[in-house]
C-alpha cells in the first residue's frame, strides 16, 4: 500500500520531498570539480615539461661548451642524445640538436654538430650572447606533449603542443 501511495502523491508533496537531492547535487558539482582538476593537472604538467626542457638545454650547453675541441663536442652531443632517457625520464620523442657556432661580422656561422641551421630564437640568443669572433655552442630540444585528458584539456585551451627550448653557451672568447 505504501508503494502505491508514493507513486500517486500530490505535486506539492513531491516538490517538498528532498530525497535524492544530495545525489543530484553531487553529480553536478563533481563533474565541474573533475573538469577543473583535470585542467589543473594538465597545466601543471605542461609547465613542468617546459621547465625541464629549458633546464636540460642549459645543462647540455654548458657540458658541450666545456669540451676542448669541436670533434669532442660533437661526440659529447651524441652521448647526450643516447642518455636523454636518464635526464628526462618518461619523456619519449624528445628531439635534441646541438652545434658549434662562431660569430663573425654580426652573423652566426654554424659549425660541427647535428643542427644544420639555427632557428630564429636561437640565432637571436646567439647574437645577444656572443661578441664578434667568439665561439659558442647551441643546444635545442623539442618535445611534443599531449594532455592526459585531451577532451577536457581542449575545453580550457590546452591542446597538443610542442615545447621547445634553445640555449647558447660561450665556448671560447676571441681576444683582440
Amino acid at each position: 500500500m505504501s508503494a502505491a501511495r508514493t507513486c500517486w502523491r500530490s505535486p506539492r508533496r513531491m516538490l517538498r520531498d528532498e530525497r535524492g537531492m544530495a545525489a543530484v547535487e553531487f553529480g553536478l558539482i563533481s563533474t565541474l570539480l573533475f573538469t577543473m582538476m583535470a585542467a589543473a593537472v594538465d597545466l601543471s604538467q605542461a609547465l613542468t615539461i617546459q621547465r625541464d626542457i629549458t633546464r636540460f638545454t642549459a645543462e647540455a650547453a654548458l657540458v658541450l661548451a666545456s669540451q676542448d675541441n669541436e670533434n669532442l663536442a660533437a661526440l659529447t652531443g651524441q652521448q647526450i642524445n643516447a642518455k636523454i632517457a636518464n635526464v628526462l625520464p618518461g619523456k619519449t620523442g624528445i628531439e635534441v640538436g646541438s652545434t658549434t657556432i662562431v660569430r663573425k661580422d654580426n652573423t652566426i656561422l654554424v659549425g660541427i654538430g647535428t643542427m644544420t641551421y639555427l632557428p630564429p630564437e636561437a640565432n637571436a640568443s646567439a647574437l645577444a650572447t656572443l661578441q664578434n669572433g667568439d665561439h659558442g655552442v647551441v643546444v635545442r630540444a623539442s618535445y611534443r606533449h599531449e594532455p592526459i585528458i585531451l577532451g577536457f584539456a581542449e575545453t580550457f585551451g590546452l591542446r597538443t603542443r610542442t615545447f621547445t627550448a634553445a640555449t647558447v653557451a660561450l665556448r671560447m672568447r676571441q681576444d683582440y
